[in-house]
């Protein structure tokens, strides 16, 4: 089982981001973002492999899940902004994530964060069916843990992407936007699009973020598979561990 999430107070008005911090914090358009491309083919064919045994498994959860886990690697995306001016880090961060409904709206579904996978599908999954239910809100101002704010836009192969913003005060939670899986080149292909705030979150972050996930979808059997993947700790800031 994958220990329960801890929130912590950070200071981030001292050490070698105290400058970019005070900079972004307060900035008009503090956010930035950029889009890229995953290589996916390994993947969608482990989560084919895996189907007879794990009849629940989707390419859609199984990237869910390394999303999570490649967010263990770099404490800057788990970390957001307090209302009382300062900043916090989590030790983890679950998935607010988007699902199409029958009826044509759309649905906001929380994942739990479980480092195991065999953990992580069961209560994904039913999150899922229980926000596609008819009538179910998307729970907007109940409380949540960290997160991780996502959308998934299967018809479509995008370059660019901007994000809607709706709340009045910017936390800082990233967004991110994941698009159809296109062949190119031998390749199986999807965009994925980052928004960050750039208050707690550099290029080099972002670039460690990607390294991180792209490195869980290239090698998926290694944790696809196992059912005993141990709890681990979070690597020390700005590194790539995973």
């Amino acid at each position: 089982m994958s220990k329960a999430p801890v929130v912590r107070s950070i200071d981030l008005l001292q050490g070698p981001r105290a400058q970019a911090y005070a900079f972004y914090r307060h900035a008009r358009q503090p956010r930035w973002g950029l889009t890229t491309r995953l290589e996916v083919g390994a993947l969608l064919q482990a989560v084919s492999a895996m189907k007879p045994q794990m009849a629940a498994l989707s390419p859609l959860l199984a990237y869910h899940h390394a999303l999570l886990r490649a967010l263990d690697a770099v404490p800057a995306l788990r970390q957001r902004l307090s209302n009382d001016g300062g900043a916090v880090e989590w030790t983890q961060v679950d998935a607010s994530i988007t699902l199409a409904r029958e009826d044509g709206s759309f649905a906001v579904a929380y994942l739990p964060y479980a480092r195991q996978l065999p953990s992580f599908i069961p209560s994904a999954r039913a999150a899922m069916d229980q926000a596609r239910t008819p009538g179910t809100d998307w729970g907007i101002g109940r409380p949540h843990g960290g997160c991780v704010y996502t959308t998934t836009l299967p018809w479509l192969d995008f370059t660019h992407f901007q994000h809607a913003h709706t709340a009045a005060v910017d936390d800082a939670t990233p967004r991110i936007a994941f698009g159809q899986f296109c062949a190119h080149g031998g390749r199986v292909e999807m965009a994925m699009n980052v928004e960050v705030h750039h208050a707690l979150v550099d290029g080099l972050h972002v670039g460690q973020f990607v390294q991180a996930f792209q490195a869980l979808l290239n090698q998926p059997d290694t944790w696809l598979s196992n059912a005993s993947d141990p709890d681990e700790p979070t690597g020390p800031a700005g590194s790539v561990s995973i």
